[in-house]
């Protein structure tokens, strides 16, 4: 018994991360516990979302601040806010004031998902891309916006029209599909957007089939979270921006 207790016993403090998470995401939480070593440890609070419209996304983004308050009881190493149209929906200024008080609350860094992969591009040395989306053509637009603003040449753009607890349920299959649909020859990567989008189990077989970086949301949180941190990103089997 004793020895059982012991190895039990025998896992590491590690470091602790933070997320702030739409309410009706299911699928951000298993991708991190499924690619992240083992001394990371994750601890989510939820913000309510019903509706993935701008104007829910900003009444989402109201629920943050005290979402950071209650992850600052946590003192975590570092937080994430894991929602991509919410931190990209005001525009780089909006995106800046939001990890700014997410900061000041938690007292600790802040990875945010917006910022994550224009970093991942601007890592890549890649300016024009195909953009995947299960979002209305009304948040669509603020993203290619936000975007461009940020120097990129959205070639393609390709959205699913779907909005809320819709999005977790689209299939691995059909994401494919949506890649295929959205990828151009003159594009130099891929972007699959939303953190309820079940990309990162297929971004290996695209990279391959399309000869091209393939990236999801959580692919470049996860990324971001491990190079704040320190981490090495090891991870093959998830696209070239996770892979050792």
């Amino acid at each position: 018994m004793a020895d059982e207790v012991t190895g039990r016993m025998a896992r590491p403090n590690g470091r602790r991360v933070g997320l702030i998470v739409p309410s009706v995401n299911a699928v951000v939480e298993p991708d991190f516990a499924w690619v992240s070593p083992g001394n990371i440890t994750f601890h989510a609070t939820r913000v309510p979302l019903s509706a993935t419209t701008p104007e829910g996304l900003r009444q989402m983004n109201r629920g943050v601040e005290s979402a950071a308050a209650l992850l600052a009881d946590l003192s975590p190493d570092l937080i994430a806010f894991a929602c991509t149209s919410g931190s990209f929906v005001d525009g780089e200024e909006g995106l800046q004031r939001q990890i700014d008080l997410i900061g000041r609350i938690g007292r600790c860094e802040v990875v945010s998902t917006s910022r994550a992969i224009i970093d991942a591009f601007r890592h890549l040395g890649v300016r024009k891309i195909a953009l995947g989306t299960p979002y209305l053509d009304a948040v669509n637009e603020v993203e290619r916006r936000f975007f461009m603003g940020h120097g990129m040449d959205v070639v393609s753009l390709v959205g699913l029209g779907l909005s809320g607890a819709a999005i977790r349920e689209v299939s691995p299959l059909d994401i494919m599909a949506l890649a295929r649909a959205a990828d151009t020859p003159d594009s130099e990567a891929l972007f699959l957007s939303c953190t309820d989008l079940r990309a990162l189990e297929v971004l290996d077989t695209l990279e391959r089939e399309l000869g091209k970086p393939v990236l999801s949301s959580n692919q470049v949180t996860l990324w971001a979270i491990l190079r704040a941190l320190g981490e090495p990103v090891r991870y093959a089997g998830f696209g070239r921006m996770l892979a050792p």
